[in-house]
């Protein structure tokens, strides 16, 4: 599976056909602008990516028992930026470091990831999400073996390993009808280990699902 990853990883990757299984939608079924959901073609070009924001995000893969798993975490409510929902390691792009740094730095700074134990194997498509002004890179790293856990309290308030044939398990389709900023709306989420994962995680993961399963 990993091979195949990595070779998909070096290729065209699906990028806004993966992210559109997690747009946002009202209850007519329109899309709607919205954190879920925007014009990615346009917030894409180049003019419009090189103001945002950087950040970067890692799905760091290891095994336990034989099969594969990777963390997740849930910010505190007291952040500025998504506060209460399930997130990857990651974070803000820092002066003098490249986004692959970033990613590692973040994972060991939240988690507790060892960097020298992370081999990156390549980047998913960068993410919009203009309404914290930021734009995504997820990578992808194998983790020789299980982390020993040590938690940033002030950045993580929960961890979550998740095993990642249950996340291809709840792609699914499923929604739920939400009030959101105004609107009510139906929200695609995956819905795992009494978890509700959403907006730009779940589209990243969306397009994690897609390179494995082509």
């Amino acid at each position: 599976m990993i091979e195949r990853l990595q070779k998909r990883l070096a290729g065209e990757l699906p990028g806004i056909k993966s992210w559109e299984r997690m747009a946002v939608k009202s209850q007519k079924g329109q899309s709607i602008e919205s954190e879920s959901l925007q014009k990615y073609s346009d917030w894409l070009t180049k003019e419009k990516l090189s103001v945002m924001k950087k950040a970067a995000v890692l799905i760091g893969l290891f095994q336990r028992d034989g099969e594969w798993y990777f963390p997740l975490i849930k910010r505190p409510m007291h952040e500025k930026n998504h506060p209460g929902q399930i997130a990857l390691p990651g974070g803000a792009m820092e002066q003098d470091e490249t986004l692959e740094t970033t990613a590692i730095r973040e994972a060991f700074e939240e988690v507790g990831i060892t960097p020298n134990d992370v081999e990156i194997i390549g980047e998913m498509t960068p993410l919009p999400v203009p309404v914290s002004n930021y734009v995504i890179s997820p990578f992808v790293g194998i983790i020789n073996k299980e982390p020993k856990w040590k938690i940033n309290k002030d950045e993580v308030e929960e961890l979550i390993i998740l095993k990642l044939d249950d996340l291809i398990s709840a792609d699914n389709g499923y929604s739920e009808d939400w009030n959101l900023r105004g609107n009510q709306v139906k929200v695609p989420i995956f819905k795992l280990m009494d978890k509700t994962i959403w907006g730009a995680t779940a589209t990243v993961l969306c397009e994690l699902i897609d390179l494995i399963k082509e």
